[in-house]
């Protein structure tokens, strides 16, 4: 029989036999065979660390952020505003009212829109009154919390009047542009009205334009109303001016109360003992700064002024945690938020309504701190047996061929 097999048929026969006997004899040891013997056998769960958990206390106060704002009232005393100064106080007494009511951190000082008389000096801030009689009490500036706020403005206003010798050539934007020049007319540092982190909200009040027809011709109603426009009466130089006096950083905008460019019905009811003009240099100063442009003949100035309180972030409506908290926090407030409810997503607390200025919120939390001992963190280890006999045979019997 030996015959029928060739040399190279027997040798290979005889390796598979040593092959075969070689793994049954490996495997004589404690085999147990069973129907699932060449499957995995069930994952081991290994048990996770053990929680650990870290009280958190969270307290806050929400204040307002970039808030600061120095006001600079530039006021027109010339003879065409002696009707209007008289009647200014009643129309800025919402004014100041959302000023004392506002989240502002607010401070005003006021300029004139002429040379002083005294000493020909353009942009020296003037005392606020508290009274019918002159004083310098109150000093150049009013700040938030000043009681009696719209008597001092109405006194102030009262005081100055209009219609002086002298006033008659109106230059609003040299007077607002030596308030803050930082050269030999600054007399700002001196008054103290402008702070380093504060925004400058500058406000003219005028019925006619810089040197009353803002240097066009064509506007002249008397014949000697014309005065040509000089570089410190132009917009953009004002604009330059301020950015080299308090950095290219500094917000600033220019408000002005004035005849609106094209409105003939206010400027017919301005030619009161004088002829009134429209403040096109105004309104485009204001327009270049981003400033609000209102009307001079409206009841109530307050609503066209840009003093950046659309800027302030007066609110708090969300809190980051920690983490993500093991249980629904507990939140209070100081004083009480009406109601106020939160949910949490992912680790941060919102707030369905927003959390006004003043509050005090105190947030208790606990923390999950585990580290589970694996790669996978918070996963459970699993561990498998060995794979059956005849399993390990036919893998190494692939392998071979």
């Amino acid at each position: 029989m030996l015959s029928l097999f060739s040399a190279g048929s027997v040798r290979t026969f005889s390796f598979f036999v040593c092959i075969i006997s070689t793994l049954v004899l490996s495997a004589c040891g404690d085999v147990r065979f069973s129907a699932v013997e060449d499957k995995k056998k069930d994952p081991v769960v290994v048990d996770p660390t053990p929680l650990s958990l870290r009280d958190v206390h969270y307290s806050n106060t929400v204040v307002p952020s970039n808030n600061k704002v120095d006001i600079v009232v530039v006021l027109d005393d010339s003879k065409s505003m002696l009707a209007d100064n008289q009647k200014l106080a009643a129309r800025l007494t919402n004014f100041v009212t959302s000023l004392q009511n506002s989240s502002l951190d607010w401070q005003a000082c006021l300029t004139l829109t002429n040379a002083v008389t005294a000493n020909l000096v353009w942009g020296a801030s003037m005392y606020w009154q508290n009274s019918t009689s002159y004083s310098t009490d109150l000093g150049f500036i009013l700040k938030k919390g000043q009681a009696n706020l719209p008597t001092i403005f109405s006194n102030t206003i009262n005081y100055i009047g209009a219609g002086w010798a002298g006033t008659e050539d109106e230059r609003a934007i040299k007077a607002a542009y030596h308030h803050a020049y930082n050269g030999d007319y600054h007399y700002a540092n001196a008054s103290g009205c402008y702070r380093a982190d504060a925004a400058i909200a500058y406000i003219i009040i005028s019925d006619e334009d810089e040197r009353s027809v803002g240097g066009d011709k064509t506007q002249v109603f008397y014949s000697t109303e014309y005065q040509p426009l000089e570089n410190e009466d132009l917009p953009a130089n004002f604009v330059s001016n301020i950015k080299s006096t308090f950095g290219n950083d500094k917000r600033f905008t220019v408000n002005s109360i004035i005849v609106k460019p094209g409105d003939n019905s206010c400027l017919q009811a301005q030619d009161v003992g004088a002829k009134s003009h429209f403040g096109k240099k105004y309104a485009e100063l204001a327009n270049l700064t981003g400033g609000g442009v209102g009307s001079i003949c409206d009841a109530d100035y307050s609503t066209n002024l840009n003093l950046f309180a659309d800027k302030i972030i007066s609110s708090l409506s969300s809190v980051p945690l920690d983490c993500p908290p093991v249980q629904d926090p507990i939140v209070s407030f100081s004083p009480s938020a009406n109601g106020s409810t939160f949910k949490m997503q992912g680790a941060n607390l919102n707030f369905d309504t927003p959390i006004q200025a003043g509050t005090t919120i105190n947030i208790d939390y606990k923390c999950n701190d585990s580290r589970a001992p694996s790669s996978i963190k918070g996963l459970p280890i699993k561990a498998y047996e060995e794979e059956g006999f005849f399993t390990k045979a036919l893998r190494f019997l692939k392998n071979l061929f």
